[in-house]
Formats: C-alpha cells, sequence, structure tokens
C-alpha cells in the first residue's frame, strides 16, 4: 500500500514539475520576444506615404464642411488637399494624377461658389493641363 501510495504521490508530483517548467519556459519565451519587439527600431513611415494619408484625411474633411455648409472651411482644407496632391505627383512622378485632377476640381467648385471666378479657371486650367 506504502508502494502505490508513494508511485501515485510521486507521479502527480513528476506532472505538476512537468507543468511548472513548461509555464515558466513560456513566460521567458514571452518576455524575450516583448525585449526584442520593444528593442526594434519602429517602422519608419515612407514620406508619399504621409502624404497619400493626410491628402485623403484634407479630402474627407473638406467634403464633410462641404456638406455642413461650412464653405469657407471646406475651401481651406480643399488647398491643402490640393497642394498636398501636387507634391505627392511630385514625389510619385506618374501616379496620383486622377486624385490630384479630382481634388483639384473639387477646389475649383469651392472657389466659384464662393465667388473668386478668377482663382478657379485658374484651377480648372491646372487641373485640364493633366489630362
Amino acid at each position: 500500500m506504502d508502494d502505490l501510495l508513494h508511485k501515485l504521490v510521486s507521479a502527480a508530483l513528476t506532472g505538476v514539475l512537468i507543468a511548472l517548467v513548461g509555464a515558466l519556459s513560456v513566460a521567458a519565451r514571452r518576455r524575450r520576444v516583448a525585449r526584442e519587439e520593444a528593442a526594434a527600431p519602429a517602422p519608419v513611415e515612407d514620406r508619399s506615404q504621409m502624404l497619400l494619408r493626410q491628402a485623403q484625411q484634407l479630402d474627407d474633411s473638406r467634403d464633410e464642411l462641404a456638406a455642413q455648409g461650412r464653405q469657407a472651411e471646406a475651401l481651406a482644407q480643399a488647398r491643402e488637399a490640393a497642394a498636398l496632391w501636387r507634391e505627392l505627383t511630385r514625389v510619385r512622378p506618374g501616379r496620383f494624377q486622377a486624385e490630384r485632377r479630382a481634388a483639384l476640381g473639387r477646389l475649383s467648385e469651392l472657389l466659384a461658389a464662393m465667388g473668386q471666378g478668377d482663382q478657379a479657371a485658374q484651377v480648372r486650367q491646372e487641373a485640364t493641363g493633366l489630362s
């Protein structure tokens, strides 16, 4: 009987020790991975990615402001967006022409709505030159 009890306790202790070693191993591995990730340099956003994200946000903001009837604020956003799309086409030649053309078209519409017909015509001419 003592021998059977000894074997059962021994087997139980062995199982607990194996589980404990496994848990400690997993915890150590997680700490090592966390340290490596913390030490790794942060990914650097490409300039064109940053410009693209900003231009898209300005386009969205411009449209929301215009829909709310806040034309002057929408016009300011449209000017900034057009400037960023111009920069993007310089940074990435051959890319973003359609987006730039659309942004210029929207800027032209807002300029005309605000009574700035001469500037609207200049912007339309720039957009036409992109075709």
